[in-house]
Protein backbone atom coordinates (compact mmCIF):
# COMPACT_ATOMS: atom_id res chain seq x y z
CA UNK A 1 0.00 0.00 0.00
CA UNK A 2 2.83 2.60 0.78
CA UNK A 3 4.23 1.82 -2.72
CA UNK A 4 1.21 3.03 -4.36
CA UNK A 5 0.65 5.93 -2.36
CA UNK A 6 4.33 6.54 -3.17
CA UNK A 7 3.40 6.16 -7.11
CA UNK A 8 0.46 8.60 -6.78
CA UNK A 9 2.33 11.26 -5.14
CA UNK A 10 5.06 10.77 -7.89
CA UNK A 11 2.42 10.95 -10.83
CA UNK A 12 0.88 14.03 -9.09
CA UNK A 13 4.41 15.76 -8.44
CA UNK A 14 6.42 15.51 -11.70
CA UNK A 15 3.21 17.09 -14.09
CA UNK A 16 3.65 19.64 -11.42
CA UNK A 17 6.97 19.93 -11.69
CA UNK A 18 7.35 19.92 -15.64
CA UNK A 19 4.30 22.91 -15.79
CA UNK A 20 6.97 25.27 -13.38
CA UNK A 21 10.11 24.27 -15.54
CA UNK A 22 7.71 25.23 -18.63
CA UNK A 23 6.63 28.62 -17.33
CA UNK A 24 9.81 29.77 -16.04
CA UNK A 25 11.49 28.94 -19.73
CA UNK A 26 8.66 30.58 -21.44
CA UNK A 27 9.04 33.78 -19.27
CA UNK A 28 12.38 34.17 -20.20
CA UNK A 29 12.21 34.03 -24.09
CA UNK A 30 9.26 37.09 -23.54
CA UNK A 31 11.85 38.49 -21.42
CA UNK A 32 14.83 38.04 -24.61
CA UNK A 33 11.81 38.88 -26.82
CA UNK A 34 10.83 41.93 -25.09
CA UNK A 35 14.98 43.05 -24.92
CA UNK A 36 15.21 42.09 -28.79
CA UNK A 37 12.36 44.43 -29.42
CA UNK A 38 14.17 47.40 -27.81
CA UNK A 39 17.18 46.36 -29.24
CA UNK A 40 15.65 47.29 -32.48
CA UNK A 41 13.85 50.27 -31.78
CA UNK A 42 17.17 51.86 -30.55
CA UNK A 43 18.70 50.59 -33.99
CA UNK A 44 15.78 51.75 -36.02
CA UNK A 45 16.62 55.56 -34.28
CA UNK A 46 20.14 55.60 -34.65
CA UNK A 47 19.28 54.42 -38.48
CA UNK A 48 17.08 58.06 -38.75
CA UNK A 49 19.42 60.02 -37.58
CA UNK A 50 22.21 59.64 -39.75
CA UNK A 51 22.12 62.74 -42.37
CA UNK A 52 20.68 61.52 -45.69
CA UNK A 53 22.22 64.34 -47.96
CA UNK A 54 25.37 61.61 -48.59
CA UNK A 55 25.41 59.49 -51.70
CA UNK A 56 26.04 56.70 -49.14
CA UNK A 57 23.46 57.44 -46.75
CA UNK A 58 21.66 53.94 -46.97
CA UNK A 59 24.88 51.81 -46.88
CA UNK A 60 25.47 54.33 -43.68
CA UNK A 61 22.30 53.87 -42.05
CA UNK A 62 22.53 50.26 -42.14
CA UNK A 63 25.94 49.93 -40.43
CA UNK A 64 25.09 52.27 -37.74
CA UNK A 65 21.90 50.42 -36.89
CA UNK A 66 23.41 46.99 -36.84
CA UNK A 67 26.55 48.55 -35.10
CA UNK A 68 23.58 49.90 -31.96
CA UNK A 69 21.76 46.58 -32.27
CA UNK A 70 24.20 44.53 -31.53
CA UNK A 71 25.66 46.75 -28.67
CA UNK A 72 22.47 46.54 -26.96
CA UNK A 73 22.33 42.83 -27.29
CA UNK A 74 25.38 42.03 -25.63
CA UNK A 75 25.19 44.47 -22.94
CA UNK A 76 22.24 43.12 -22.34
CA UNK A 77 23.57 39.69 -22.90
CA UNK A 78 21.50 37.99 -25.44
CA UNK A 79 22.74 37.01 -28.57
CA UNK A 80 22.43 38.92 -31.86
Amino acid sequence: MPKAKLQFGYALLVPAILAVSISGASAQRQSADAIRAECMRQANEAAQNVPSFSPAAAADRNTRGVSVYRECARKHGIRP
